[in-house]
C-alpha cells in the first residue's frame, strides 16, 4: 500500500539502488562494468529485474482500484481520502497530495484523446444528403 507520494527524487534514489543491487546479484563491480563496458540497461536485462518505480506505481493505481471498489465506509477508505485539516504547511511548493498522482498519470496516458478531433459530419446531416 503506498499511501505516500514519490518524489522525483525518491525515484532517483529507488533506481540507484535497483542498479546497486542487481549489480550484486549479477557479481559485477563498478570496476568490472566499466573495464567490460557493460551497460546498466544490459544488466537488467540479464537479471530479469522488474522496474522498481514502474513496480511502485502500478501498485498505487492497484490498490486505488480497489479502494475505489468498496461499497461501504471502511477505514481504508478514509484513510486514503484523509487530509490533515488541524497541520499549518510550511512555505515553499505545495506538498504533492496522493490523488495528484493519478491526475498525472492519466494526463500522461491519455494525451492523444486531448487532441482535438477534426469537425465530423453530424449523422442526420449524411443521411438527409444520402436521401437526396
Amino acid at each position: 500500500m503506498f499511501l505516500i507520494s514519490l518524489r522525483k527524487q525518491d525515484e532517483h534514489a529507488i533506481c540507484v539502488a535497483q542498479r546497486s543491487i542487481e549489480k550484486r546479484i549479477l557479481g559485477v563491480t563498478r570496476f568490472i562494468q566499466a573495464r567490460d563496458g557493460i551497460r546498466s540497461s544490459e544488466l537488467r536485462r540479464q537479471s530479469n529485474i522488474r522496474d522498481a518505480v514502474a513496480w511502485a506505481k502500478l501498485s498505487k493505481i492497484r490498490w486505488a482500484g480497489h479502494v475505489m471498489r468498496f461499497r461501504d465506509d471502511r477505514w481504508t477508505r478514509a484513510v486514503t481520502d484523509w487530509i490533515p485539516r488541524d497541520v499549518t504547511r510550511t512555505p515553499g511548493r505545495l506538498p504533492l497530495r496522493w490523488s495528484d498522482f493519478f491526475v498525472k498519470s492519466l494526463n500522461d496516458r491519455f494525451v492523444a484523446l486531448r487532441v482535438p478531433l477534426p469537425s465530423r459530419t453530424h449523422w442526420s446531416t449524411m443521411a438527409r444528403e444520402r436521401d437526396e
